[in-house]
């Protein structure tokens, strides 16, 4: 499934506020341990529920990396 994590006005560690959005194509893999984990989460919900989910946990690590980020320092290594 394609989900599309969006994250605005994310603090960078230099206090400067980033919107950032993203394409993410997610996949329960095959491994048994793993399915039994999906399947024990996931089992009996609607697609809806899943989705919201999982992209709620996307936006949650993208916000953390945002966080951790130091966008000042990149900008300038592209002027």
């Amino acid at each position: 499934m394609t989900l599309n994590p969006m994250c605005e006005s994310v603090e960078t560690a230099q206090g400067v506020p980033l919107t950032v959005t993203g394409v993410a194509q997610c996949k329960i893999m095959k491994a048994d341990e793993l399915l039994y984990t999906a399947s024990e989460q996931f089992l009996g919900k609607p697609v809806k529920e899943i989705k919201s989910t999982i992209l709620q946990t996307l936006e949650g690590h993208l916000r953390a990396i945002l966080g951790k980020q130091n966008v000042v320092s990149k900008f300038l290594l592209l002027l």
